[in-house]
């Protein structure tokens, strides 16, 4: 099964940053242009054939939000 690759928008002291596996991809001015990358990356991702998924944070930190592109997996019952 293909690893879905996660990107986050988080708040930093230089404005706002989107990481994948805690390394930062790029650096924005506003939370909405981080927002707008994370989720472009994680679609671009799923359109390589792979998964993708966006996390996008708070000015605080906390998650507001994860969308996820691509086949998920399938429900068990549990």
């Amino acid at each position: 099964m293909p690893k879905r690759s996660v990107f986050h928008s988080v708040p930093s002291k230089d404005g706002w940053k989107v990481t994948q596996s805690k390394q930062t991809i790029s650096t924005h001015e506003t939370q909405k242009a981080a927002e707008a990358a994370a989720i472009n990356a994680g679609r671009a991702a799923q359109g390589g054939g792979g998964l993708g998924q966006a996390v996008l944070h708070k000015s605080d930190g906390t998650i507001r939000e994860e969308r996820t592109y691509g086949a998920d997996p399938v429900k068990s019952k549990g």
